[in-house]
Protein backbone atom coordinates (compact mmCIF):
# COMPACT_ATOMS: atom_id res chain seq x y z
CA UNK A 1 0.00 0.00 0.00
CA UNK A 2 1.24 3.50 -0.79
CA UNK A 3 0.02 6.52 1.07
CA UNK A 4 0.44 9.05 -1.71
CA UNK A 5 -0.16 8.96 -5.43
CA UNK A 6 2.31 10.80 -7.65
CA UNK A 7 -0.44 11.33 -10.20
CA UNK A 8 -2.20 13.69 -7.80
CA UNK A 9 0.72 16.01 -7.10
CA UNK A 10 0.41 18.45 -10.00
CA UNK A 11 -3.37 18.92 -9.90
CA UNK A 12 -3.26 19.39 -6.12
CA UNK A 13 -0.41 21.89 -6.38
CA UNK A 14 -2.33 23.87 -8.97
CA UNK A 15 -5.40 23.89 -6.75
CA UNK A 16 -3.36 25.06 -3.77
CA UNK A 17 -1.86 27.89 -5.78
CA UNK A 18 -5.26 28.98 -6.96
CA UNK A 19 -6.60 29.09 -3.42
CA UNK A 20 -3.60 31.01 -2.10
CA UNK A 21 -4.17 33.90 -4.49
CA UNK A 22 -7.48 34.65 -2.80
CA UNK A 23 -6.60 33.60 0.75
CA UNK A 24 -3.38 35.60 1.40
CA UNK A 25 -3.18 39.17 2.83
CA UNK A 26 -1.00 38.38 5.85
CA UNK A 27 0.48 41.27 7.86
CA UNK A 28 4.24 41.62 8.32
CA UNK A 29 6.77 42.32 11.06
CA UNK A 30 10.56 42.30 11.27
CA UNK A 31 12.11 39.09 12.62
CA UNK A 32 15.87 39.15 13.22
CA UNK A 33 16.26 41.86 10.60
CA UNK A 34 14.13 40.05 8.03
CA UNK A 35 10.62 41.05 7.01
CA UNK A 36 8.19 38.18 7.55
CA UNK A 37 4.50 37.53 7.14
CA UNK A 38 2.96 36.09 10.27
CA UNK A 39 -0.18 34.18 11.16
CA UNK A 40 -1.58 32.89 14.46
CA UNK A 41 -2.96 29.36 14.33
CA UNK A 42 -6.64 29.10 15.22
CA UNK A 43 -8.33 26.19 17.04
CA UNK A 44 -9.01 23.10 14.91
CA UNK A 45 -6.81 24.27 12.03
CA UNK A 46 -4.61 21.63 10.44
CA UNK A 47 -1.27 21.56 8.66
CA UNK A 48 -2.96 20.28 5.53
CA UNK A 49 -5.59 23.01 5.64
CA UNK A 50 -3.10 25.83 6.11
CA UNK A 51 -0.77 24.51 3.41
CA UNK A 52 -3.68 24.29 1.02
CA UNK A 53 -4.89 27.77 1.94
CA UNK A 54 -1.46 29.38 1.64
CA UNK A 55 -0.41 27.41 -1.43
CA UNK A 56 2.72 25.97 0.18
CA UNK A 57 4.06 22.51 0.95
CA UNK A 58 4.40 20.98 4.41
CA UNK A 59 8.19 20.94 4.03
CA UNK A 60 8.17 24.70 3.39
CA UNK A 61 5.98 25.25 6.45
CA UNK A 62 8.28 23.17 8.67
CA UNK A 63 11.44 24.75 7.22
CA UNK A 64 10.52 28.17 8.58
CA UNK A 65 8.48 26.95 11.56
CA UNK A 66 10.30 23.90 13.01
CA UNK A 67 7.86 23.36 15.87
CA UNK A 68 5.13 22.46 13.36
CA UNK A 69 6.94 19.18 12.72
CA UNK A 70 5.62 17.95 16.08
CA UNK A 71 2.07 19.13 15.48
CA UNK A 72 0.05 22.29 14.93
CA UNK A 73 -1.11 24.03 18.10
CA UNK A 74 -3.68 26.78 18.50
CA UNK A 75 -2.05 30.04 19.49
CA UNK A 76 1.26 29.31 17.77
CA UNK A 77 2.52 32.05 15.46
CA UNK A 78 3.81 31.03 12.03
CA UNK A 79 6.33 33.10 10.07
CA UNK A 80 7.06 33.26 6.34
CA UNK A 81 9.90 35.39 4.88
CA UNK A 82 8.45 37.97 2.50
CA UNK A 83 11.27 37.33 0.02
CA UNK A 84 10.35 33.64 -0.19
CA UNK A 85 6.54 33.94 -0.12
CA UNK A 86 5.55 37.18 -1.86
CA UNK A 87 2.15 35.73 -2.76
CA UNK A 88 1.10 35.75 0.92
CA UNK A 89 1.07 39.55 1.17
CA UNK A 90 -1.79 41.99 0.74
CA UNK A 91 -2.04 44.26 -2.25
CA UNK A 92 -1.96 47.17 0.20
CA UNK A 93 0.06 46.34 3.32
CA UNK A 94 -1.45 49.31 5.18
CA UNK A 95 -4.99 48.15 4.58
CA UNK A 96 -6.98 47.36 7.75
CA UNK A 97 -8.89 44.11 7.46
CA UNK A 98 -12.36 43.63 8.89
CA UNK A 99 -12.77 40.63 11.20
CA UNK A 100 -16.03 39.71 9.54
CA UNK A 101 -14.66 39.63 6.02
CA UNK A 102 -11.22 38.04 6.19
CA UNK A 103 -10.22 34.93 8.09
CA UNK A 104 -6.70 36.29 8.45
CA UNK A 105 -8.08 39.11 10.61
CA UNK A 106 -7.87 36.56 13.43
CA UNK A 107 -4.22 37.53 13.63
CA UNK A 108 -3.84 39.71 16.70
CA UNK A 109 -2.74 42.92 15.02
CA UNK A 110 -4.33 45.14 17.64
CA UNK A 111 -4.91 44.29 21.30
CA UNK A 112 -8.15 46.28 21.25
CA UNK A 113 -9.84 43.40 19.47
CA UNK A 114 -8.55 40.72 21.82
CA UNK A 115 -10.60 40.10 24.95
CA UNK A 116 -8.84 38.72 27.95
CA UNK A 117 -5.33 39.65 26.79
CA UNK A 118 -3.28 42.12 28.78
CA UNK A 119 -0.09 42.50 26.79
CA UNK A 120 0.53 43.54 23.20
CA UNK A 121 2.51 41.21 20.99
CA UNK A 122 5.05 43.87 20.16
CA UNK A 123 8.40 42.18 20.81
CA UNK A 124 9.69 38.75 19.86
CA UNK A 125 12.41 36.34 20.89
CA UNK A 126 13.97 33.60 18.76
CA UNK A 127 14.55 30.51 20.92
CA UNK A 128 18.13 29.26 20.77
CA UNK A 129 19.42 25.81 21.66
CA UNK A 130 19.49 25.14 25.39
CA UNK A 131 17.36 28.10 26.43
CA UNK A 132 14.79 27.71 29.18
CA UNK A 133 11.56 29.49 30.06
CA UNK A 134 13.15 30.68 33.29
CA UNK A 135 16.19 32.07 31.48
CA UNK A 136 14.12 33.90 28.87
CA UNK A 137 11.87 35.47 31.51
CA UNK A 138 14.87 36.53 33.56
CA UNK A 139 16.56 38.02 30.51
CA UNK A 140 13.59 40.21 29.60
CA UNK A 141 12.37 40.92 33.13
CA UNK A 142 8.96 39.32 32.67
CA UNK A 143 7.02 36.65 34.55
CA UNK A 144 6.41 33.12 33.31
CA UNK A 145 2.66 33.78 33.37
CA UNK A 146 3.14 36.68 30.95
CA UNK A 147 5.18 34.53 28.61
CA UNK A 148 2.69 31.65 28.73
CA UNK A 149 -0.24 34.01 28.21
CA UNK A 150 1.20 35.28 24.95
CA UNK A 151 2.51 31.88 23.82
CA UNK A 152 -0.05 29.13 24.57
CA UNK A 153 2.07 26.53 22.77
CA UNK A 154 4.64 26.72 25.60
CA UNK A 155 2.53 24.34 27.66
CA UNK A 156 3.81 21.61 25.33
CA UNK A 157 7.44 22.55 25.89
CA UNK A 158 10.07 25.00 24.67
CA UNK A 159 11.63 24.09 21.33
CA UNK A 160 14.60 25.79 19.74
CA UNK A 161 13.90 27.51 16.45
CA UNK A 162 10.49 28.83 17.50
CA UNK A 163 9.65 32.51 17.90
CA UNK A 164 8.04 33.75 21.11
CA UNK A 165 5.86 36.80 21.54
CA UNK A 166 6.90 39.17 24.35
CA UNK A 167 4.86 41.91 26.06
CA UNK A 168 5.67 45.40 24.85
CA UNK A 169 6.46 46.33 28.45
CA UNK A 170 9.41 43.95 28.61
CA UNK A 171 12.85 45.39 29.24
CA UNK A 172 15.76 45.21 26.83
CA UNK A 173 17.48 41.84 27.07
CA UNK A 174 20.24 41.56 29.61
CA UNK A 175 23.71 41.07 28.12
CA UNK A 176 24.89 37.51 27.77
CA UNK A 177 26.82 36.17 30.74
CA UNK A 178 29.24 33.31 31.15
CA UNK A 179 27.59 29.93 30.81
CA UNK A 180 28.10 27.15 33.34
CA UNK A 181 30.08 24.60 31.35
CA UNK A 182 29.43 20.94 30.78
CA UNK A 183 32.27 18.86 32.16
CA UNK A 184 32.70 15.24 31.07
CA UNK A 185 35.07 12.91 32.84
CA UNK A 186 35.69 9.30 31.89
CA UNK A 187 37.29 6.62 34.02
CA UNK A 188 38.51 3.42 32.43
CA UNK A 189 39.52 1.45 35.51
CA UNK A 190 40.28 -2.18 34.70
CA UNK A 191 39.12 -5.03 36.87
CA UNK A 192 42.68 -5.77 37.98
CA UNK A 193 43.78 -3.31 40.65
CA UNK A 194 42.38 0.01 41.73
CA UNK A 195 45.52 1.90 40.66
CA UNK A 196 45.73 0.29 37.23
CA UNK A 197 44.18 2.81 34.83
CA UNK A 198 43.82 2.06 31.14
CA UNK A 199 44.50 4.58 28.40
CA UNK A 200 41.71 3.23 26.24
CA UNK A 201 39.14 5.59 24.85
CA UNK A 202 35.41 5.63 24.65
CA UNK A 203 35.34 6.39 20.92
CA UNK A 204 34.61 9.97 19.98
CA UNK A 205 33.61 11.44 23.30
CA UNK A 206 33.21 15.22 22.95
CA UNK A 207 35.97 17.30 24.45
CA UNK A 208 35.09 19.30 27.56
CA UNK A 209 34.24 22.95 27.13
CA UNK A 210 36.56 25.60 28.54
CA UNK A 211 35.24 28.48 30.60
CA UNK A 212 34.84 32.03 29.35
CA UNK A 213 32.60 34.08 27.12
CA UNK A 214 33.33 31.94 24.09
CA UNK A 215 32.62 28.64 25.81
CA UNK A 216 29.43 27.75 23.94
CA UNK A 217 30.33 27.00 20.32
CA UNK A 218 27.72 25.81 17.87
CA UNK A 219 29.51 22.48 17.57
CA UNK A 220 31.91 20.65 19.85
CA UNK A 221 35.03 18.72 18.94
CA UNK A 222 33.81 15.22 18.09
CA UNK A 223 36.60 13.29 19.79
CA UNK A 224 38.85 13.36 22.83
CA UNK A 225 41.48 10.90 23.99
CA UNK A 226 40.57 9.50 27.39
CA UNK A 227 44.06 9.88 28.84
CA UNK A 228 44.29 13.47 27.61
CA UNK A 229 40.89 14.19 29.11
CA UNK A 230 42.01 13.01 32.54
CA UNK A 231 45.43 14.70 32.40
CA UNK A 232 43.93 18.06 31.43
CA UNK A 233 41.21 17.98 34.05
CA UNK A 234 42.59 21.08 35.78
CA UNK A 235 42.05 23.13 32.62
CA UNK A 236 38.30 22.53 32.68
CA UNK A 237 37.53 23.70 36.18
CA UNK A 238 33.90 24.91 36.19
CA UNK A 239 33.12 28.58 36.44
CA UNK A 240 31.84 29.64 39.84
CA UNK A 241 28.10 29.22 40.26
CA UNK A 242 26.06 30.31 43.25
CA UNK A 243 23.43 27.70 42.42
CA UNK A 244 25.65 24.67 42.75
CA UNK A 245 26.59 21.77 40.55
CA UNK A 246 24.61 18.96 38.95
CA UNK A 247 26.71 15.79 39.17
CA UNK A 248 25.82 12.57 37.38
CA UNK A 249 27.80 9.33 37.37
CA UNK A 250 27.33 6.72 34.66
CA UNK A 251 28.61 3.26 35.62
CA UNK A 252 28.17 0.90 32.68
CA UNK A 253 30.12 -1.98 31.06
CA UNK A 254 31.81 -0.04 28.26
CA UNK A 255 34.42 -2.85 28.16
CA UNK A 256 37.23 -0.50 27.18
CA UNK A 257 39.93 -3.06 27.88
CA UNK A 258 38.44 -5.61 25.46
CA UNK A 259 40.03 -6.03 22.06
CA UNK A 260 36.66 -6.69 20.44
CA UNK A 261 33.87 -4.60 21.93
CA UNK A 262 30.52 -6.36 21.50
CA UNK A 263 27.36 -4.67 20.29
CA UNK A 264 25.87 -4.32 23.77
CA UNK A 265 28.89 -2.36 24.94
CA UNK A 266 28.65 -0.18 21.85
CA UNK A 267 25.01 0.50 22.74
CA UNK A 268 26.03 1.55 26.26
CA UNK A 269 28.56 3.94 24.73
CA UNK A 270 25.85 5.33 22.46
CA UNK A 271 23.60 5.83 25.49
CA UNK A 272 26.34 7.85 27.18
CA UNK A 273 26.90 9.92 24.06
CA UNK A 274 23.19 10.74 23.99
CA UNK A 275 23.47 12.00 27.57
CA UNK A 276 26.23 14.38 26.49
CA UNK A 277 23.95 15.75 23.77
CA UNK A 278 21.34 16.45 26.44
CA UNK A 279 23.93 18.17 28.61
CA UNK A 280 24.93 20.30 25.64
CA UNK A 281 21.28 21.26 25.11
CA UNK A 282 21.03 22.40 28.74
CA UNK A 283 24.43 24.02 29.11
CA UNK A 284 22.81 27.45 29.56
CA UNK A 285 21.40 26.38 32.92
CA UNK A 286 22.58 28.21 36.03
CA UNK A 287 24.13 25.12 37.61
CA UNK A 288 27.34 23.53 36.40
CA UNK A 289 26.80 20.14 34.78
CA UNK A 290 29.33 17.39 35.47
CA UNK A 291 28.92 13.93 33.95
CA UNK A 292 31.43 11.24 34.92
CA UNK A 293 31.51 7.90 33.11
CA UNK A 294 33.06 4.75 34.58
CA UNK A 295 33.65 1.39 32.95
CA UNK A 296 32.24 -1.30 35.22
CA UNK A 297 33.90 -3.94 33.03
CA UNK A 298 30.97 -6.23 33.91
CA UNK A 299 32.67 -6.86 37.27
CA UNK A 300 31.36 -6.36 40.80
CA UNK A 301 34.94 -5.87 42.06
CA UNK A 302 35.46 -3.07 39.56
CA UNK A 303 32.23 -1.41 40.64
CA UNK A 304 33.31 -1.57 44.29
CA UNK A 305 36.64 0.04 43.36
CA UNK A 306 34.84 2.79 41.43
CA UNK A 307 32.64 3.55 44.44
CA UNK A 308 35.79 4.28 46.44
CA UNK A 309 36.64 7.30 44.32
CA UNK A 310 36.45 10.58 46.28
CA UNK A 311 34.60 12.49 43.56
CA UNK A 312 31.56 10.27 44.06
CA UNK A 313 31.05 11.43 47.64
CA UNK A 314 28.92 14.38 46.48
CA UNK A 315 27.20 12.79 43.48
CA UNK A 316 23.53 13.57 42.79
CA UNK A 317 22.59 10.41 40.91
CA UNK A 318 24.22 7.24 39.62
CA UNK A 319 23.05 5.42 36.49
CA UNK A 320 23.49 1.71 37.10
CA UNK A 321 24.31 -1.32 34.92
CA UNK A 322 22.01 -4.25 34.16
CA UNK A 323 23.31 -6.47 36.95
CA UNK A 324 21.45 -7.04 40.19
CA UNK A 325 24.55 -7.49 42.39
CA UNK A 326 26.24 -4.37 41.01
CA UNK A 327 23.02 -2.39 41.32
CA UNK A 328 22.68 -3.51 44.94
CA UNK A 329 26.23 -2.39 45.76
CA UNK A 330 25.64 1.00 44.13
CA UNK A 331 22.29 1.39 45.90
CA UNK A 332 23.85 0.76 49.32
CA UNK A 333 26.60 3.28 48.53
CA UNK A 334 24.06 5.89 47.41
CA UNK A 335 21.87 5.26 50.45
CA UNK A 336 24.70 6.19 52.79
CA UNK A 337 25.38 9.45 50.92
CA UNK A 338 21.89 10.69 50.13
CA UNK A 339 22.31 10.16 46.40
CA UNK A 340 19.72 8.79 43.99
CA UNK A 341 20.01 5.64 41.89
CA UNK A 342 18.61 5.70 38.36
CA UNK A 343 17.87 2.16 37.17
CA UNK A 344 17.03 2.21 33.48
CA UNK A 345 18.62 -1.04 32.31
CA UNK A 346 17.67 -3.71 34.89
CA UNK A 347 14.02 -3.69 33.86
CA UNK A 348 12.89 -6.59 36.08
CA UNK A 349 14.84 -5.57 39.17
CA UNK A 350 12.62 -4.96 42.21
CA UNK A 351 15.08 -3.36 44.64
CA UNK A 352 13.06 -0.13 44.43
CA UNK A 353 10.39 -1.83 46.56
CA UNK A 354 12.65 -1.65 49.63
CA UNK A 355 14.98 1.25 48.84
CA UNK A 356 13.53 4.80 48.76
CA UNK A 357 16.55 6.15 46.86
CA UNK A 358 15.98 4.08 43.71
CA UNK A 359 14.23 5.52 40.68
CA UNK A 360 12.91 2.63 38.56
CA UNK A 361 12.98 4.27 35.13
CA UNK A 362 10.71 1.77 33.38
CA UNK A 363 7.02 1.50 34.18
CA UNK A 364 6.48 -1.86 35.84
CA UNK A 365 4.76 -4.69 34.00
CA UNK A 366 2.07 -4.84 36.67
CA UNK A 367 1.19 -1.19 36.04
CA UNK A 368 1.18 -1.30 32.22
CA UNK A 369 -1.95 -3.42 31.70
CA UNK A 370 -4.28 -1.54 34.09
CA UNK A 371 -3.16 1.81 32.70
CA UNK A 372 -3.58 0.67 29.08
CA UNK A 373 -7.03 -0.81 29.82
CA UNK A 374 -8.23 2.38 31.51
CA UNK A 375 -7.04 4.52 28.60
CA UNK A 376 -8.57 2.16 26.03
CA UNK A 377 -11.98 2.38 27.69
CA UNK A 378 -11.71 6.16 27.99
CA UNK A 379 -10.64 6.77 24.39
CA UNK A 380 -13.01 4.50 22.52
CA UNK A 381 -16.51 4.69 24.03
CA UNK A 382 -18.16 4.49 20.60
CA UNK A 383 -16.32 1.33 19.52
CA UNK A 384 -17.36 -2.23 20.32
CA UNK A 385 -14.23 -4.27 21.12
CA UNK A 386 -13.95 -7.47 19.07
CA UNK A 387 -11.51 -10.00 20.56
CA UNK A 388 -9.83 -12.26 18.00
CA UNK A 389 -8.59 -15.64 19.23
CA UNK A 390 -6.88 -18.29 17.12
CA UNK A 391 -7.82 -21.85 18.02
CA UNK A 392 -4.39 -23.15 17.03
CA UNK A 393 -2.25 -20.01 17.27
CA UNK A 394 -0.54 -18.02 19.99
CA UNK A 395 -2.42 -16.23 22.76
CA UNK A 396 0.49 -14.49 24.47
CA UNK A 397 -1.65 -11.44 25.35
CA UNK A 398 -4.51 -13.30 27.01
CA UNK A 399 -3.71 -11.69 30.39
CA UNK A 400 -4.21 -8.26 28.87
CA UNK A 401 -7.40 -9.18 27.02
CA UNK A 402 -8.79 -10.81 30.17
CA UNK A 403 -8.21 -7.60 32.11
CA UNK A 404 -9.77 -5.56 29.31
CA UNK A 405 -12.86 -7.80 29.27
CA UNK A 406 -13.15 -7.39 33.03
CA UNK A 407 -12.89 -3.61 32.77
CA UNK A 408 -15.52 -3.47 30.03
CA UNK A 409 -17.90 -5.64 32.04
CA UNK A 410 -17.51 -3.48 35.15
CA UNK A 411 -18.50 -0.44 33.09
CA UNK A 412 -21.43 -2.15 31.40
CA UNK A 413 -19.76 -2.14 27.99
CA UNK A 414 -20.48 -4.84 25.40
CA UNK A 415 -17.80 -6.75 23.54
CA UNK A 416 -17.67 -9.56 20.99
CA UNK A 417 -15.52 -12.71 20.90
CA UNK A 418 -14.56 -14.28 17.55
CA UNK A 419 -12.48 -17.44 17.23
CA UNK A 420 -10.89 -18.62 14.00
CA UNK A 421 -8.72 -21.40 12.63
CA UNK A 422 -5.17 -20.49 11.53
CA UNK A 423 -6.07 -17.50 9.34
CA UNK A 424 -8.92 -15.08 9.97
CA UNK A 425 -11.39 -15.21 7.07
CA UNK A 426 -14.04 -12.79 5.87
CA UNK A 427 -16.70 -15.35 6.76
CA UNK A 428 -15.55 -15.21 10.41
CA UNK A 429 -16.69 -11.57 10.46
CA UNK A 430 -20.01 -12.10 8.71
CA UNK A 431 -22.04 -11.69 11.91
CA UNK A 432 -20.81 -8.12 12.47
CA UNK A 433 -23.06 -5.18 11.61
CA UNK A 434 -21.73 -3.42 8.48
CA UNK A 435 -22.73 -0.10 10.09
CA UNK A 436 -21.11 -0.79 13.47
CA UNK A 437 -18.03 0.73 15.10
CA UNK A 438 -15.48 -1.99 15.86
CA UNK A 439 -12.07 -2.02 17.55
CA UNK A 440 -10.42 -5.38 16.90
CA UNK A 441 -8.18 -6.69 19.68
CA UNK A 442 -6.11 -9.82 18.89
CA UNK A 443 -4.90 -12.08 21.69
CA UNK A 444 -1.36 -12.18 20.34
CA UNK A 445 1.27 -9.52 19.75
CA UNK A 446 3.45 -11.59 17.42
CA UNK A 447 4.06 -10.54 13.83
CA UNK A 448 3.00 -14.00 12.66
CA UNK A 449 -0.46 -13.78 14.20
CA UNK A 450 -0.84 -10.22 12.95
CA UNK A 451 -0.16 -11.40 9.41
CA UNK A 452 -2.86 -14.06 9.90
CA UNK A 453 -5.58 -11.49 10.63
CA UNK A 454 -4.53 -8.42 8.61
CA UNK A 455 -5.90 -9.56 5.24
CA UNK A 456 -9.46 -10.21 6.39
CA UNK A 457 -9.54 -7.03 8.48
CA UNK A 458 -8.39 -4.93 5.53
CA UNK A 459 -11.14 -6.36 3.34
CA UNK A 460 -13.73 -5.85 6.08
CA UNK A 461 -12.62 -2.25 6.49
CA UNK A 462 -12.67 -1.56 2.75
CA UNK A 463 -16.22 -2.91 2.51
CA UNK A 464 -17.44 -0.97 5.54
CA UNK A 465 -19.69 2.03 5.03
CA UNK A 466 -17.20 4.23 6.89
CA UNK A 467 -13.51 3.30 7.07
CA UNK A 468 -13.11 5.16 10.36
CA UNK A 469 -15.52 2.74 12.01
CA UNK A 470 -13.06 -0.18 11.76
CA UNK A 471 -9.77 -0.09 13.66
CA UNK A 472 -7.34 -2.38 15.47
CA UNK A 473 -5.64 -2.18 18.86
CA UNK A 474 -2.33 -3.84 19.55
CA UNK A 475 0.88 -4.23 21.48
CA UNK A 476 4.43 -2.92 22.03
CA UNK A 477 5.90 -5.55 19.72
CA UNK A 478 4.15 -3.86 16.80
CA UNK A 479 6.34 -0.75 16.95
CA UNK A 480 9.10 -2.88 15.38
CA UNK A 481 7.01 -3.66 12.29
CA UNK A 482 8.43 -2.66 8.92
CA UNK A 483 7.44 -3.10 5.28
CA UNK A 484 4.00 -4.56 4.58
CA UNK A 485 3.22 -5.04 8.27
CA UNK A 486 3.81 -1.35 8.94
CA UNK A 487 1.66 -0.38 5.96
CA UNK A 488 -1.11 -2.60 7.31
CA UNK A 489 -0.90 -0.85 10.69
CA UNK A 490 -1.48 2.46 8.94
CA UNK A 491 -4.27 1.11 6.76
CA UNK A 492 -6.09 -0.31 9.79
CA UNK A 493 -5.58 2.90 11.81
CA UNK A 494 -3.87 0.85 14.52
CA UNK A 495 -3.19 2.07 18.04
CA UNK A 496 -0.65 0.34 20.29
CA UNK A 497 0.55 0.94 23.83
CA UNK A 498 4.24 1.05 24.66
CA UNK A 499 6.70 2.36 27.25
CA UNK A 500 8.54 4.22 24.50
CA UNK A 501 8.39 5.08 20.83
CA UNK A 502 10.75 6.93 18.50
CA UNK A 503 9.08 8.49 15.47
CA UNK A 504 12.19 8.90 13.34
CA UNK A 505 10.29 11.20 10.97
CA UNK A 506 9.58 13.76 13.72
CA UNK A 507 11.56 16.97 13.92
CA UNK A 508 12.93 16.25 17.40
CA UNK A 509 14.16 12.79 16.45
CA UNK A 510 15.76 13.97 13.22
CA UNK A 511 17.42 16.86 15.04
CA UNK A 512 19.06 14.53 17.57
CA UNK A 513 20.10 12.09 14.84
CA UNK A 514 21.75 14.92 12.92
CA UNK A 515 23.50 16.32 15.99
CA UNK A 516 24.71 12.86 16.96
CA UNK A 517 26.24 12.29 13.53
CA UNK A 518 27.83 15.74 13.51
CA UNK A 519 29.37 15.17 16.94
CA UNK A 520 30.52 11.60 16.56
CA UNK A 521 30.92 11.07 12.82
CA UNK A 522 28.54 8.10 12.62
CA UNK A 523 24.84 7.41 12.86
CA UNK A 524 23.16 5.82 15.85
CA UNK A 525 22.83 2.04 15.83
CA UNK A 526 19.46 0.74 14.70
CA UNK A 527 17.95 -0.69 17.86
CA UNK A 528 14.68 -0.65 19.77
CA UNK A 529 14.78 1.51 21.76
CA UNK A 530 17.41 3.72 20.09
CA UNK A 531 20.08 3.97 22.79
CA UNK A 532 21.41 7.37 21.79
CA UNK A 533 17.95 8.89 22.11
CA UNK A 534 17.32 6.96 25.34
CA UNK A 535 20.49 8.53 26.73
CA UNK A 536 19.37 11.96 25.56
CA UNK A 537 15.96 11.59 27.20
CA UNK A 538 17.42 10.24 30.44
CA UNK A 539 20.07 12.95 30.58
CA UNK A 540 17.62 15.73 29.81
CA UNK A 541 15.23 14.56 32.51
CA UNK A 542 17.89 14.11 35.18
CA UNK A 543 19.61 17.45 34.57
CA UNK A 544 16.33 19.37 34.49
CA UNK A 545 14.94 17.60 37.56
CA UNK A 546 18.13 18.11 39.57
CA UNK A 547 18.41 21.75 38.51
CA UNK A 548 14.80 22.55 39.35
CA UNK A 549 15.03 21.00 42.83
CA UNK A 550 18.43 22.40 43.69
CA UNK A 551 19.97 18.94 43.79
CA UNK A 552 17.06 17.14 45.46
CA UNK A 553 16.22 14.77 42.62
CA UNK A 554 14.05 12.47 44.74
CA UNK A 555 11.73 15.40 45.51
CA UNK A 556 11.16 16.25 41.86
CA UNK A 557 7.66 16.23 40.36
CA UNK A 558 9.00 17.17 36.92
CA UNK A 559 7.30 15.51 33.95
CA UNK A 560 9.39 15.08 30.83
CA UNK A 561 7.69 14.10 27.58
CA UNK A 562 10.71 12.81 25.73
CA UNK A 563 11.68 12.26 22.15
CA UNK A 564 11.40 8.50 22.69
CA UNK A 565 10.84 7.96 26.42
CA UNK A 566 9.03 10.03 29.01
CA UNK A 567 9.80 10.29 32.71
CA UNK A 568 7.51 11.04 35.63
CA UNK A 569 8.10 9.29 38.93
CA UNK A 570 5.57 8.41 41.62
CA UNK A 571 6.02 6.79 45.02
CA UNK A 572 5.17 3.14 45.56
CA UNK A 573 4.74 3.09 49.34
CA UNK A 574 6.46 3.74 52.66
CA UNK A 575 10.13 2.87 52.56
CA UNK A 576 9.99 2.20 48.82
CA UNK A 577 11.47 4.00 45.86
CA UNK A 578 9.74 5.65 42.93
CA UNK A 579 8.64 4.25 39.58
CA UNK A 580 8.29 5.93 36.22
CA UNK A 581 4.58 5.81 35.35
CA UNK A 582 4.85 7.01 31.73
CA UNK A 583 3.01 4.97 29.10
CA UNK A 584 2.31 5.96 25.51
CA UNK A 585 -0.48 5.27 23.04
CA UNK A 586 0.80 5.40 19.46
CA UNK A 587 -1.63 5.73 16.55
CA UNK A 588 -0.55 4.76 13.02
CA UNK A 589 -2.89 6.93 10.99
CA UNK A 590 -3.97 6.01 7.43
CA UNK A 591 -2.39 9.24 6.14
CA UNK A 592 1.02 7.86 7.05
CA UNK A 593 1.41 10.14 10.06
CA UNK A 594 2.06 8.81 13.55
CA UNK A 595 0.55 10.32 16.70
CA UNK A 596 1.97 9.62 20.15
CA UNK A 597 0.37 10.74 23.38
CA UNK A 598 1.20 10.09 27.00
CA UNK A 599 -1.41 8.30 29.07
CA UNK A 600 -2.43 10.33 32.12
Amino acid sequence: MKFHSKLNILPLGAAMLAVSVNAANLPTRMVNGQECYYYEVQPKETVYGLCREFGITKSQLVQYNPSVADGLRAGAVLYFPVSEFPELGAVDKNMTKSPSTDKKSKIHISPDNEAGRTYQKAAIHHVAKGETVYGICKRYGISESQLFELNPSLKDGLKHGTILMLPDSCQSPEPETNVAPVITEVDATKNTTEADTASSTIPTIPAPVATGEDSVPESTSPAADLLSLIENRDSITPAASDKGQTSIAVILPFMLASENVDKQSQLYTEFYRGMLLAADSLRNSDRNIVIRAYDSAASLDTVVNILGKPELEDIDVIITPDDNDQLDAIARFARERGAAVFNIFAVKNTDYQKNPDILQANITHSAVYPKAVTEFIRLYPQYTPVFLTSRDGKTDKKDFTALLREGLTLRGRDYIDITYNSYLKESDLASLNPEGYYMFVPESGTSTEFSHIAGALKTFRENHSDLNQVRIFGYPEWITFRGNSLENLHFLDATVYSRFYNDDSSYRSKDIAERYKNWYGSSMIQAVPVQGILGFDAGFYLIKAINETGGKLLDSKYYYDGVQSGFHFTGTGDGAGQVNDTLYFIEFRPSGLIDKHSVE
